[in-house]
């Protein structure tokens, strides 16, 4: 029987066993006579063992310790739409595993009351807090137009710049890019694997994917920022995406910047890389600053 780790892995998956409630056990759990080798037939001859006198025993027989100790390295989720519901000694150890995963919530400091519904997974909750953080690489422009992807020649229509505390929408003020003469968008590829966002948890749990990004061109009208960002599969085929227009735009605040930010929700299965592109166009000049992209829960 193969159980995945008890902490998700960098990278890996984890195995959702199809059929939890029957294994084969080795006979020092089946409780056979002391003494006794049952690799061997009577009257002593070496031989190949006797397969028939395996016993199937129902997971249910194994002591709560062990049992306990299976719980630990399947996933959250699926103790709680699976092995919750098999029967109410099940129930009741599956929920005091959840609750010991709540109270290390607590204990970090994680925002609880984001949690709604009857069987909130704290497991992984705790998990995806812990793992946020901006997905874009250099968000900013501190170092210049590294790991942005920008079309030929595009790279002079490019610059960055550090923006003082009266025109930054920031209180510490912060560095931006600035585009001219309406080049063509820069963009990035996010790989969530590199991230720790296995397989598994995108495709059962699917928590939120919230773009954020800030432009001092942006209104109601986007006419003048361009955005796009797409859900990619393992092939690059288009799960889901979102443009500027569907941007929910901040209150316009002391200066010309807006923040303008999108979440993806209930997203198709499969979901792998995201693509990120954003440009200015339309006008001589347009900034762009603090783009992000986060991982989390789900939240109400």
């Amino acid at each position: 029987m193969q159980i995945s780790q008890d902490s998700p892995p960098r990278g890996g998956d984890w195995v959702v066993l199809s059929d939890i409630r029957a294994v084969s056990l080795p006979p020092c759990l089946l409780g056979t006579e002391p003494g006794r080798d049952d690799s061997f037939p009577p009257g002593g001859e070496v031989g190949l063992p006797d397969i028939s006198r395996k016993k199937m025993v129902n997971i249910e027989d194994l002591p709560k310790e062990m049992l306990l100790e299976v719980f630990l390295r399947l996933p959250s989720w699926f103790l709680l739409r699976s092995c919750r519901l098999v029967c109410s000694g099940w129930r009741d150890m599956v929920d005091t595993l959840n609750m010991g995963w709540k109270e290390k919530c607590e204990q970090a400091g994680y925002p609880l009351g984001v949690l709604t519904g009857a069987l909130p997974d704290w497991k992984t909750f705790y998990f995806l807090c812990r793992m946020k953080k901006n997905l874009i690489r250099n968000p900013c422009g501190e170092e210049g137009l590294n790991s942005w992807q920008i079309g030929p020649d595009q790279e002079e229509a490019w610059d960055v710049a550090k923006l003082s505390r009266d025109d930054s929408p920031f209180e510490d003020g912060t560095w931006c890019f600035g585009a001219f003469s309406g080049p063509s968008p820069k963009s990035q590829v996010i790989v969530l694997k590199d991230h720790g966002y296995w397989d598994e948890l995108m495709d059962e749990v699917k928590p939120d994917i919230v773009v954020k990004d800030w432009c001092d061109v942006l209104d109601e009208d986007p006419y003048n920022y361009t955005l796009h960002v797409k859900l990619l599969s393992a092939d690059s085929e288009v799960l889901c995406e979102c443009r500027a227009e569907e941007l929910v735009l901040s209150e316009p605040g002391e200066t010309e910047w807006r923040e303008g930010s999108y979440t993806f929700h209930n997203y198709p299965a499969g979901v792998r890389y995201i693509y990120f592109e954003h440009g200015v166009t339309g006008v001589d000049c347009g900034g762009l600053t603090n783009s992000s992209i986060t991982v989390g829960p789900r939240f109400p």
